[in-house]
């Protein structure tokens, strides 16, 4: 009778099995469809090392400190004040969808009961208690989808080889790493059967070959017990969606399935002495970014040893929700917007490719310019409101006037209803020649510019900066050209030079920068910003010099994964 029941089990699941490895992509889009619509998702890393404040797992592996100085943050780690339905609650207002927990970070130590024989925090700290359980029966509650990181490297277990950076505990014995793969496997058996998450985010794949993780033994695993599952990339080959770290894309990733994993100042997780906090505003604008480029942002808080999370961040958490309240329909659910060479910024589609969101982050004196919409626009309005504004359409030019008083403290969205499903072309003229050039012709304006007007050729390629630009002849000053007023610092991505001078042309004010979320162990830039006080702005459009150490160099590459730190 046994031999029986096993038969028809097996006989049952190799449908399932083969239905996953011949998986069409119309069926991995439907199995997918969550993800691609959940746009804003929370990533948390909490662990033991939030107790002293440093960097997790790889302070020990840097030696920054020993193993055993690491591992006594076990002694100090209480978790007294966690409480995951608040968590959950903050992480619902501020608009977020799925929300994805260091159930186990490289350190080895996990954050559920674990039946295996290793480290937790249930059995070996003073919190004596599981971390993961109630955290995915608050997200179940609020109708939110669960996700867990798990690391598939584990530098505490004996079986590991990996140790810190100048020490292994072994080289080539099979049995000693078989024996890991099946505590690994045990964990992931426990993680899948006590939890079901709808997501699992992996980390650590470079350390060893997928036939060494049994990846796909892994993978086949995974979907037996859920056929609907979904997997980051960090699986060496197995997983369905990208996940670039830090450094906001300049260009659409080529996996159509991918999210941005930011933190809020420049730590996974908590560190007292990390005050270098993005502002609500930094955060929005990329997160608008990820909207437009078709992807996902997975922002990182990092609570700290008690379970609360630091003010700083909570402030930010409380800016989304009042922003993808009132916006929610120019975020959910959509799709990656026009190329840049047909509107300067940030935009996107309803699914139905319908509507058309744009997003403004400045405060114009002007109008907003769409170039090469062949669709005919029904009506302009407030996105998420029915609040008409005042439009234009030619064959080659829309123009939209924002007034005032609909104008966001942060980002601007306005919806375009269309006719039929949008349609653009590459356009015949460009924004530096609608929005620029006719400056020229301003006496004024021409009179005070004259100084670099002689000295402006092409600008830079589209997605580094959302305006009209130029370069000097030898390339190395850029020109940012700024119509109205800044709702924030501007921005330039992937800008790898050195900037020696910033100033306003015809005025002559230095302006200050600041780079942010650069990455020592990355080649990809950090985020430029640039202030710009109001009493520099010209009342037609203001030019911002940027004096390089050299010709322009920037960074189109796909974004980088952490490998050090």
């Amino acid at each position: 009778m046994k031999n029986i029941k096993l038969s028809l089990i097996l006989f049952l699941l190799v449908p399932v099995l083969t239905a996953n490895a011949q998986e069409t992509d119309r069926k991995k889009a439907k199995r997918m469809e969550w993800f691609k619509d959940a746009k804003l998702g929370i990533f948390i890393h909490y662990g033991i090392y939030s107790v002293y404040g440093i960097d997790e797992s790889w302070s020990f592996y840097n030696e920054y400190l020993s193993y055993e100085d690491y591992m006594k943050q076990l002694d100090g780690f209480t978790a007294s004040d966690y409480d995951a339905g608040k968590w959950i609650k903050l992480f619902k207002e501020a608009g977020a969808r799925y929300a994805v927990l260091t159930t186990k970070h490289h350190d080895g130590v996990a954050l559920w009961d674990t039946k295996q024989d290793h480290l937790s925090v249930v059995k070996d700290s003073p919190a004596g208690k599981d971390i993961v359980k109630p955290f995915v029966k608050a997200l179940r509650e609020n109708d939110m989808k669960v996700g867990l990181y798990f690391s598939l490297i584990d530098w505490s277990y004996p079986d590991y080889p990996g140790f810190t950076r100048t020490k292994q505990k072994y080289k080539n014995d099979p049995e000693r790493w078989d024996k890991f793969v099946k505590f690994y496997f045990g964990q992931m058996k426990e993680l899948s059967y006590w939890y079901d998450p709808d997501l699992y985010w992996f980390d650590g794949d470079w350390e060893h070959s997928a036939e060494e993780w049994k990846a796909k033994e892994l993978h086949d695993m995974l979907f037996e017990h859920n056929p609907k599952v979904i997997l980051n990339s960090r699986l060496r080959g197995y997983g369905d969606y990208s996940t670039p770290e830090q450094g906001a894309p300049i260009t659409k990733p080529a996996n159509p399935y991918w999210e941005l994993c930011m933190t809020i100042n420049d730590s996974w997780g908590y560190q007292r002495n990390d005050h270098n906090y993005k502002s609500p505003y930094q955060m929005l604008r990329i997160f608008a970014d990820c909207i437009a480029m078709g992807g996902n942002l997975l922002m990182d808080v990092g609570p700290k040893e008690d379970g609360t999370i630091p003010a700083e961040q909570i402030n930010v958490l409380k800016e989304f929700g009042r922003w993808t309240k009132k916006y929610s329909e120019a975020i959910y659910g959509t799709r990656a917007g026009l190329p840049q060479e047909n509107y300067y910024g940030a935009s996107a589609l309803s699914k139905d490719k319908k509507t058309l969101y744009l997003y403004v982050n400045r405060k114009p004196n002007s109008t907003i310019n769409v170039l090469g919409l062949k669709t005919e626009v029904k009506n302009a309005r407030l996105a998420g409101t029915n609040k008409a504004l005042d439009f234009e359409q030619n064959n080659q030019v829309l123009k939209i006037t924002l007034p005032e008083d609909v104008l966001d403290p942060a980002i601007t969205v306005i919806a375009l209803d269309l006719k039929k499903t949008v349609e653009v072309t590459r356009p015949d003229i460009s924004f530096f020649d609608l929005e620029v050039k006719p400056l020229y012709d301003n006496a004024r304006w021409n009179k005070k510019h004259s100084v670099a007007i002689n000295d402006f050729n092409k600008g830079i390629e589209h997605g580094h900066y959302t305006g009209p630009t130029a370069l000097s002849k030898n390339k190395d000053i850029l020109y940012l050209f700024l119509d109205g007023k800044p709702n924030g610092p501007l921005v330039i991505k992937g800008l790898k030079n050195k900037i020696n001078r910033i100033w306003v042309v015809g005025k002559g004010n230095k302006l200050n920068s600041k780079v942010i979320g650069k990455q020592y162990w990355s080649s990809v830039p950090g985020i430029t910003y640039i202030d710009v006080p109001d009493f520099v702005l010209d009342p037609a459009t203001t030019v911002i010099a940027v004096l390089l150490d050299g010709p322009v160099k920037l960074y189109r590459e796909k974004g980088q994964v952490i490998e050090s730190n």
